[in-house]
C-alpha cells in the first residue's frame, strides 16, 4: 500500500510542477506581445532621431491601414496561427467587431475585447485591441457591450485564443 501512496504522491507533485511550468509560459507570453511591441517602437525612434523629431509619428499615421474584416481575421488566425502571424504581425489592421468587453488592464491600459459576430455567448477566438493613448479613455467610455465598433492598430500576436493589436484607436 505505501508504494501506492508513494505513486499518487509523486503524480500529485508531477501535475502541481507542470500547472506552475504552464502558468509561467502564459505569463512569459503575454508580457512578451507588449515588450516586442514597445522595443520596436523605441527601435524605430531611435533610428529616425537624425530627422526631425516629427517624421515618425508622421509616418505611423501616414501608413493606410489594411482592413480586414473581423470574421476573416479570426479565421485565419484559427487556421494557420503561424501564416496568419507572418501576414499580419507589424502591420495596420482596420477591423469591425463586436465589443464583447470594455476594461483596463493590471498596468492601466484601456483595452476592447472584440468578437467577430453578434452572439452573446460566442466562445471562439477573440481580438483585444489595447490603447495606447490614456486620453482614449473619454471615447472609450461612450462605448457598450455588443456595440459594433470599426478600430485600427498594429497587429501583434495570437495567445490562447486572443488575437492581440496595440496601439489601437477607433475610426468614425
Amino acid at each position: 500500500m505505501k508504494g501506492g501512496d508513494y505513486m499518487k504522491k509523486i503524480l500529485k507533485w508531477g501535475a502541481i510542477g507542470f500547472g506552475v511550468l504552464i502558468l509561467i509560459g502564459v505569463i512569459a507570453n503575454v508580457g512578451k506581445s507588449g515588450t516586442t511591441t514597445n522595443t520596436s517602437n523605441t527601435a524605430g525612434q531611435s533610428s529616425n532621431d537624425s530627422g526631425s523629431s516629427d517624421s515618425p509619428a508622421k509616418a505611423e499615421e501616414e501608413v493606410a491601414p489594411t482592413v480586414v474584416d473581423a470574421t476573416t481575421l479570426v479565421a485565419e488566425y484559427d487556421k494557420n496561427k503561424l501564416a496568419a502571424e507572418e501576414k499580419y504581425t507589424d502591420k495596420v489592421i482596420q477591423t469591425t467587431g463586436y465589443i464583447k468587453n470594455i476594461s483596463d488592464d493590471i498596468t492601466g491600459k484601456y483595452f476592447l475585447s472584440l468578437n467577430p459576430i453578434n452572439e452573446q455567448y460566442y466562445f471562439g477566438t477573440t481580438i483585444t485591441c489595447y490603447f495606447a493613448d490614456k486620453s482614449a479613455k473619454s471615447e472609450i467610455t461612450t462605448l457598450e457591450n455588443g456595440q459594433s465598433v470599426t478600430v485600427q492598430g498594429k497587429m501583434a500576436d495570437m495567445s490562447l485564443g486572443i488575437v492581440v493589436m496595440n496601439d489601437c484607436k477607433i475610426v468614425k
